[in-house]
């Protein structure tokens, strides 16, 4: 049986055990989004540039009865996953595919090295990185995002120019950000397009962000681009990882 898209009804909390319920989509859109895109197993973020998805899991497993209500289900990275469920080879499969993800082949690997080279000659060359977590990111200036179609995901190396006040309760924070790469300095700002000296940003409450300081430094891994009013500003909610950086 397919797993279907409608919306969440609690009484398919008891649903037949072998099969998934007809709401399974919008049911894991909720779980996802209840735990923060956090893996209760290992504590990783789920962002918009992963390029693998995360799992809902039930915590009793089906097969030995447990439910599909939201309580018994949790978010997992597949790596957790595999790990609950030793004999599954899927998830194994799909564990070991996480864990090597950014691990190429040596021809993968010589092609990306000339890729890089062509693209470094006629100046479209990204910064790609890869952090902490395994991620390969690809590192876009704030003009580059802004270019971007509305509800991307991007990654950006900033520093917190501007916090302001709020009296939302939706709101964490908000302000202006800037490229981490342009200098405070004239000089070095000279001929940069003004947005990238005063990009709004805002941090939606309840996602579990750390609270950001004006001057720091951060990397938004996979924050989301958004107009307000008409303006270009980037959004950091559940599905963004913030990095602090030195």
């Amino acid at each position: 049986m397919s797993r279907g898209s409608e919306e969440y009804n609690s009484r398919y909390d008891s649903y037949t055990s072998e099969e998934y319920p007809p709401d399974w989509q919008d049911r894991r859109k909720k779980v996802l989004k209840r735990d923060g895109y956090v893996c209760q197993g290992c504590s990783l973020r789920s962002t918009r540039v992963d390029d693998i998805r995360f799992d809902v899991d039930h915590i009793v497993p089906k097969s030995d009865g447990g439910s599909h209500s939201l309580k018994n289900l949790q978010t997992l990275c597949p790596t957790c996953h595999a790990g609950k469920h030793p004999r599954n080879q899927e998830l194994k499969s799909r564990g070991q595919r996480f864990n090597n993800r950014n691990r190429a082949s040596l021809l993968i690997r010589f092609v990306r090295l000339l890729l890089s080279s062509f693209v470094s000659s006629i100046g479209l060359n990204d910064e790609v990185v890869l952090d902490e977590d395994g991620r390969r990111l690809r590192v876009r200036s704030l003009r580059e995002a802004a270019a971007l179609n509305e509800g991307s995901g991007v990654t950006v190396t900033v520093i917190i120019s501007e916090l302001w006040n709020n009296n939302s309760d939706a709101v964490q924070q908000l302000g202006r950000i800037r490229d981490a790469s342009i200098g405070s300095d004239a000089q070095s700002r000279a001929g940069q397009e003004a947005a990238n000296d005063g990009v709004r940003f805002v941090v939606w409450s309840g996602d579990g962000h750390q609270r950001l300081f004006k001057s720091g430094t951060y990397r938004f891994v996979g924050a989301k681009t958004n107009r307000y009013n008409g303006s270009f500003q980037l959004v950091v909610d559940g599905q963004t990882d913030i990095q602090p950086r030195e």
